[in-house]
Formats: C-alpha cells, structure tokens, sequence
C-alpha cells in the first residue's frame, strides 16, 4: 500500500456535496486529504472535515492559501458565483487544481484564458472520463464520417430564467465540444413558448450534429453517433449500446407482424460496480489529477480555455 508520506496532499475549498464525492474519489485515488475550508464562515465544514478525517480546518479559504506549503494539490468546490473569489489566487500558487464546473457562466469572465494558458488548472467536466464518453470517440475515430444527434434536456422555470441552462447543460456542450472538437453554429431555432432551442452544427472535420435542447421535457439526455453502417447511442451519459445491421423477427400466433429491430453488438456501462462505489468519472478525474502532480501532461480533462468556450458556444444559443 502507498505509504503516506508520499501521498499528494489534498486541500478543498468547499464542504458541500460535490465535494464529499470528490473526496470519495481523491481518497481511493491515493490522496491524504489534509486541508479543508468552506466558502467564508461556512457552518458545516467542521463537520465535513470529520467526516473525511481531514486534520486541518479552516473558516477562511485563505488561510489555506496562506499555507500552500502544507498541501500539494487543490480542489476548487464552491458555489459557481464564489469561484472567482479564489481562482485568480490558486493560479498564482502554481500547484495543479481541479475547479468546479462550469467555473463561471460569464464567458466575458473567462475570455482571458487561452489554449495552452495554466495546464496545471483543470475544470470537472467528468463525463469526459466515463468509458462511454471514451468509446464514442474511439468510435467516431474508426467511422470516420459520422453525424450526431443529441438531445440536452433542463428545467428552465421561470421562462427565460437559463440558470440551469448554463450550470448544467454545460456538460453536455462540454461532451459535444470534446467529441467533435471545434464546432461551428449553421442555424439556431427557438421553439414556441421558449420551451427550448434546435441548433445545427457543423464540426472541423465535417460531422454535421443536431442538438435539441427540450426544456421541461420528461426526457433524459440521449446522444446518436451514426456511422456507414454502425451507430453509438448513448442514453443516459451512463449506458451506451452500439448497433449494426437489424434483427428479423417473424410474426407468431400471438403477434401476427414481422419485426425489425436493431442489432446490438456492443454495450458499455459507466455505472460503478459494486467493489467500487465512486460517482462515475471521479476516481479517474482524481487519477489524472496524481498525474499531474507528478509532471504528467493532462489527457482528458478540460481546461479554463475549454470552460470558456462552453458558455461561449452557449451565449451564441441562447442569444
């Protein structure tokens, strides 16, 4: 067992329940978690370093700051008006930091970061780290010439208040954006009442991909990657199933109509087992993270420039 002296030291700002996931993760990934502290004068964060054994506590997030020699990585985990608060201060410090999503939903706010700007800085956008999600561009990859669809369903109430649009439609812009790289808006349409927006894309590379934001709808978040003669679906960001050619199914006394049905050929899960009960996409977040505390360049998470051009591409959708 990794002794703990060489663990990488874990300080957290924020004691809410993203981040007792994120401590979940950052444990089995081989961290001590030594510092904590809430947003300013927050009542349950004496109570949250109990619960994760972590020895120093703290009121006031700077006092962590003011203690960086103490601590090797930082988690970022406030509420997404407060992270400004403290983002401009951890960049300073130049240690690796994993920032909430979606940082800020300003994109004004964060047009200052550039590409290759603080590689050391990571935003969660864990879905990019579920099997699924890495399946779907290996897939994409191998066909070659696809197109996609992609329904993104939120609770917008009241009307016009896009809150929830750009907290947490967020990821799956996000998804979009690292599947297909680049994207470029061919046509927005509004749908009556503003119940949502259909939006046609088209990628660098050609991939043409409708997205289909279905307010209030009771629908869950769907994904078809169509290849030549394969297609990927993924529905919910969890379950993905890969289909080929179609299945005949003759009529019988009981249903008197032949059937055709897709073939399935593959089928991925990123729902976690038993043996490991870590919210999908944490633990392997929290791995790159060790990584790159000991110099590795990152592979799969998002950067400040990437959160920048998710509520870019957003601002253009919603207008």
């Amino acid at each position: 067992m990794e002794d703990i002296v060489s663990k990488p030291r874990l300080a957290i700002i924020g004691g809410g329940n993203i981040a007792n996931f994120h401590c979940d993760a950052f444990k089995k990934a081989g961290f001590d978690l030594s510092h904590a502290a809430g947003s300013k004068n927050s009542k349950n964060i004496v109570s949250f370093g109990k619960k994760h054994s972590i020895k120093n506590v703290f009121l006031d997030p700077f006092d962590i700051l003011k203690n960086h020699e103490e601590w090797d990585v930082i988690l970022l985990s406030t509420p997404t008006d407060k992270n400004f608060d403290y983002l401009d201060s951890i960049i300073e410090l130049q240690k690796p930091a994993l920032i909430e999503k979606p940082v800020w939903t300003d994109p004004q706010h964060l047009s200052r970061f550039k590409k290759n700007d603080y590689p050391q800085i990571r935003v969660a956008y864990n879905r990019r780290f579920y099997s699924t999600i890495q399946n779907a561009r290996t897939f994409i990859i191998n066909e070659k010439a696809v197109h996609a669809r992609m329904e993104l369903p939120e609770v917008v109430t009241p009307k016009g208040n896009y809150t929830g649009v750009l907290l947490n439609s967020s990821h799956g812009i996000d998804l979009l954006l690292y599947l297909f790289e680049d994207l470029q808006i061919l046509n927005v349409n509004h749908f009556n009442n503003d119940a949502g927006r259909i939006i046609l894309l088209k990628s660098k590379h050609g991939a043409i991909v409708n997205l289909t934001m279905n307010w209030n709808s009771p629908s869950n978040f769907m994904i078809n990657i169509e290849g030549l003669a394969k297609k990927l679906e993924i529905k919910p960001f969890e379950d993905s199933k890969i289909f080929q050619g179609m299945q005949v199914i003759e009529p019988t006394d009981d249903l008197p109509l032949r059937r055709y049905i897709p073939k399935e050929i593959e089928s991925i899960s990123s729902y976690p087992s038993r043996n490991q009960l870590v919210k999908p996409g944490f633990l392997e977040q929290a791995l790159e993270m060790k990584e790159i505390f000991k110099g590795k360049n990152p592979k799969i998470s998002a950067s400040l420039y990437d959160a920048f051009k998710v509520q870019k591409l957003l601002e253009q959708i919603l207008g």
